[in-house]
């Protein structure tokens, strides 16, 4: 078995063993802050020294209250004034004058909180003592392995607390199990003498009369019960500090108990120092009590967060989409809602989330499906793909709208794909594929039409999904961020983009632009936030250029526009649109980690800067590759802030083409592993991958190999598991050719 696979079942044993065993711990960890008091209560008493106590009075007071009743125990109080009475029968416990053998109850429905405490830490109050030395085991256990399963890093986040307490306080925490196992082991404790036995059971009164001819009971501390039948007495030491202790009484006389409580006992009782060990020992309770909260509350947490709904077939329709900028997911939005409003019963997925065996329990599916690339589904239905080869989707008929433009060479290729994905697992054609070329509005409408008359269903649709009008934007200023000259960089630019009233946009968002009227629009991500600013949009625009046939040099229609033609201050025509399955975590605490190559880091910025502005930035971890550190490290000044400023976590980087790293992004991935490995189980965090597709491909076979190495997986269903969290929006791919 590798280390990878030995980490991994030792984090889930301390997982388990922590949650299964959390109702145990938090018993034994509250009640031993409750006992640390007793020390703390006890410094300001001191032992009782002089012959201040009237043992003839003790012997006749003591003989009186057996009359009433069985007493437990009995402690000499107020300097021999009085006795406190211990006892079952609410007749006898409670305060006895010595002098007038006068009784004062103890209150109704009172409770010895020292002594109940007690039995709940040693024996849960069941005589189940073999459980909690078997917890107090486990508990050493995990909190060993715990440092070695989780390096110590300072994040302010719930784990990030959680482990810093068990790092930084482990040697102080350790005292509490150590020691309650060495008294389990008896290690420590010194030899455990024979006790002596006694024929007939002795009474309290009688064993202080049996007592009284060999023990100066003038500085008896206290006598109670104790085992066989006989009675235990504490003697206060004497003036000079000796001859006290326990003693045990039998029908024929007194054993001294020797050697008094162990340092180990004392440690673990906190009795070592009085007050100053009691309190050491209350700070360790609250210690243990916060390590065993916070690694509750992270698993709850983390169980809500990693809860996904199951697919609920709340009637005949499935109404699903496969987008990857969100226009087809609004399209099938609409059909939903028309079809809600209509009277008809459906459920909207996106399909990419679904098994086969979810979609097979819908006899219809009305599917609207973009193309990403060329000719591919988007990247959250690429996993599905997958599994429809071996899935039997018989019974079900599906009715498909697909989006594309005619421009790209594929065209629809994406819903082409996925048609011949579902008829080769069975599925039927309820209608004749739907194709739609650019806006999609006309050919949505004539297909939600024919939707209603050759299927009968009742869609009422009142209206198209609002589309983001083309908004006025002017090139407020421009900066190069390769640095030419330094090795084969390639000319990237950062563009601001200033609008002349306030626009909602948020990081990964999608702006429009074309380079002249009727021309085909190129489409740029947003690395800015209108929460930051509701008017000034970043881009990060790299110069297309390539050799034609003819040895002329060629440039992008739009990245030439905008790096050559559009100067400062000239306005461009845009349209933003909105694209959610991109966007930062609506809780900045949420951790993320953004992996990018080239000009794949242009949503970045945004992101560092939205969470910074929402002042509660979680743990954030940016992946960035190029060529040269020295040439085209992008937006290096951004990200090395946000490094020193704590809004960014970590940050590792990969330079190709430099002679001393020669590393792309997934090399890094596989390099860290371990931690790959616990942002992604451990922390849940968000995977953002924005760059070509083969990059993205390169870097989710390289996740894949991480939950093989560190997970245990096989490698095919460390694939399907990444393939899942793409469908479940948990690995979320933005690529470009």
């Amino acid at each position: 078995m590798s280390f990878a696979a030995v980490r991994r079942t030792l984090i889930l044993l301390h997982r388990w063993i922590a949650l299964i065993l959390t109702p145990i711990f938090l018993v034994i960890i509250l009640t031993g802050a409750v006992l640390s008091f007793r020390p703390i209560v006890n410094s300001g008493q001191g032992p009782r020294q002089g012959a201040s106590l009237d043992v003839a009075a003790l012997s006749q007071l003591v003989g009186a209250i057996e009359k009433a009743g069985q007493p437990g125990g009995i402690s000499v109080i107020e300097g021999g004034r009085a006795l406190q009475v211990m006892a079952q029968d609410p007749a006898v416990a409670g305060r006895w004058d010595m002098a007038s053998g006068a009784h004062t109850p103890a209150p109704a429905g009172g409770i010895d909180i020292f002594r109940t405490a007690e039995g709940l830490h040693k024996t849960l109050l069941l005589g189940l003592g073999i459980v909690v030395e078997v917890a107090s085991f486990l508990m050493l256990g995990i909190m060993v392995a715990g440092p070695f399963l989780a390096w110590l890093r300072f994040r302010n986040s719930l784990m990030g607390w959680h482990t810093a307490m068990g790092w930084l306080l482990l040697p102080l925490t350790l005292t509490s199990p150590v020691t309650a196992v060495m008294l389990s082991l008896h290690i420590g404790t010194g030899s455990r003498p024979e006790l002596p036995r006694t024929k007939r059971p002795v009474a309290i009164s009688q064993a202080l009369a049996i007592a009284g001819r060999d023990l100066d009971l003038n500085r008896l501390a206290g006598a109670r019960r104790f085992r066989g039948g006989t009675v235990m007495l504490q003697l206060a030491p004497d003036a000079t500090g000796g001859n006290g202790g326990g003693f045990v009484v039998t029908d024929s006389g007194v054993t001294p108990l020797v050697g008094g409580p162990s340092l180990v006992k004392q440690i673990h009782e906190g009795t070592w120092g009085g007050a100053w060990s009691g309190a050491i020992n209350f700070g360790i309770s609250l210690v243990l009590l916060g390590l065993t909260v916070t690694g509750l509350w992270s698993w709850v947490r983390r169980k809500a967060r990693n809860r996904v709904r199951p697919v609920a077939a709340g009637g005949d329709i499935l109404v699903a989409h496969a987008s990857q900028t969100g226009t087809a997911a609004r399209l099938a939005g609409v059909v939903f809602e028309g079809l809600i409003a209509g009277g008809e019963k459906a459920t909207l997925a996106p399909i990419g989330a679904l098994k086969p065996a979810e979609i097979a329990r819908f006899p219809l599916v009305l599917l609207i499906a973009s193309t990403t690339g060329e000719g591919e589904v988007p990247d959250g239905t690429r996993a599905l793909l997958r599994q429809l080869k071996s899935s039997d989707l018989k019974g079900v008929r599906f009715a498909m709208l697909a989006l594309g433009d005619r421009s790209y060479a594929h065209f629809c290729g994406g819903g082409q794909r996925l048609k011949a994905a579902l008829m080769a697992a069975g599925a039927v054609e309820a209608l004749p594929l739907r194709e739609a070329d650019g806006d999609p509005s006309g050919a949505f409408l004539g297909w939600v039409d024919t939707v209603r008359s050759e299927l009968a269903l009742n869609c009422k649709i009142t209206g198209l999904p609002a589309v983001s009008p083309p908004v006025a934007l002017t090139v407020a200023d421009r900066q190069r961020l390769d640095v030419p000259g330094t090795g084969n960089t390639q000319e990237t630019w950062r563009i601001w983009l200033e609008g002349t009233q306030d626009i909602a946009f948020r990081p990964g968002d999608l702006v429009r632009i074309a380079a002249g009227a009727g021309e085909r629009p190129r489409s740029y991500s947003v690395g800015s936030s209108s929460r930051v600013d509701p008017r000034r949009i970043a881009l990060t625009v790299r110069l297309h250029e390539w050799t034609a046939e003819d040895g002329a040099r060629r440039l992008g229609r739009v990245s030439g526009f905008l790096l050559r033609e559009a100067e400062q201050g000239v306005t461009v025509e845009a349209r933003l649109d909105p694209h959610p399955g991109f966007n930062p975590p609506t809780d900045p605490r949420w951790p993320i980690v953004m992996i990018a190559a080239g000009s794949g880091i242009a949503p970045f910025p945004g992101f560092i800067e939205e969470r910074r502005a929402s002042g509660r930035a979680g743990p954030a971890w940016l992946i960035f590759g190029n060529r040269h550190r020295d040439g085209d490290f992008l937006w290096r000044d951004v990200f090395e802030e946000a490094l020193a400023d704590g809004t960014l976590t970590r940050m590792d980087t990969a330079f190709s083409r430099d002679s001393d790293d020669g590393a792309r992004v997934q090399d890094r991935l596989r390099q860290h592993a371990p931690e790959v490995f616990e942002w992604l189980v451990e922390t849940k965090a968000i995977v953002y991958i924005c760059g070509r597709r083969a990059m993205s491909e390169a870097v989710l076979e390289a996740l894949a190999e991480v939950l093989v190495t560190e997970g245990g997986l096989k490698p095919e269903a460390a694939r399907a598991e990444i393939g899942q969290w793409v469908a479940e929006g948990r690995v979320r791919v933005d690529t470009f050719n």
